[in-house]
């Protein structure tokens, strides 16, 4: 069996890829370099003012909508101060309209109150008149009710019989009611 020897060995890569080229995967603004191995590269990446314009942009923007927001109430403002003013003269034109509405009504009741207060009093007088006429026609039946008595006290002197004694106070009874009608109207 042998003796022992050694043996060692030791290897080193070194591998360097050399590619003139960046990525030109994704988004690279449009630029491709090739060619720069081993060269030093200054690159300004540039926006061309589009964040600064952005900003602007959006400061006029928050502007405009600050002015809009201003003017809407300015405008709501008015529109309420119009439409109060327009609610009150409404409201006074109404209250006009009432006003003469009522006086006129008052008017018209006043006058028909003076035209049939005389024609109740004209209503007065004749309902009076036959009360009177009533009175007197109601004196003579009495008076031609106790005649017939008389008559019939004499045992058939009388040329009445039953059936006109009847009929004078079936007279009288409708008199009467005719009179108490008359004057309870």
């Amino acid at each position: 069996m042998g003796g022992g020897g050694s043996s060692s060995s030791n290897t080193t890569t070194n591998t360097k890829n050399v590619s003139g080229q960046n990525a030109i995967d994704g988004d690279n603004l449009g630029v491709a370099v090739s060619g720069v191995s081993d060269s030093t590269l200054n690159i300004t990446a540039t926006d061309h003012g589009a964040v600064d314009k952005a900003f602007a942009f959006g400061e006029q923007t928050l502007d405009f909508a600050s002015d809009t927001v201003d003017e809407s109430f300015a405008f709501a403002g008015d529109a309420l101060d119009e439409s109060y003013e327009f609610a009150s003269g409404a409201m006074s034109e109404s209250l006009g309209l009432v006003e003469r509405n009522t006086d006129n009504s008052l008017k018209f009741a006043a006058g028909a109150l003076n035209e049939f207060s005389s024609t109740n009093s004209e209503n007065l007088q004749m309902m009076a008149g036959l009360a009177g006429n009533q009175a007197a026609q109601n004196t003579e039946n009495l008076a031609k009710l106790t005649e017939l008595a008389k008559f019939k006290q004499d045992n058939g002197q009388s040329a009445l019989n039953k059936q006109q004694l009847i009929l004078m106070a079936v007279i009288v009874l409708v008199l009467g009611f005719v009179l108490v009608k008359a004057v309870g109207k």
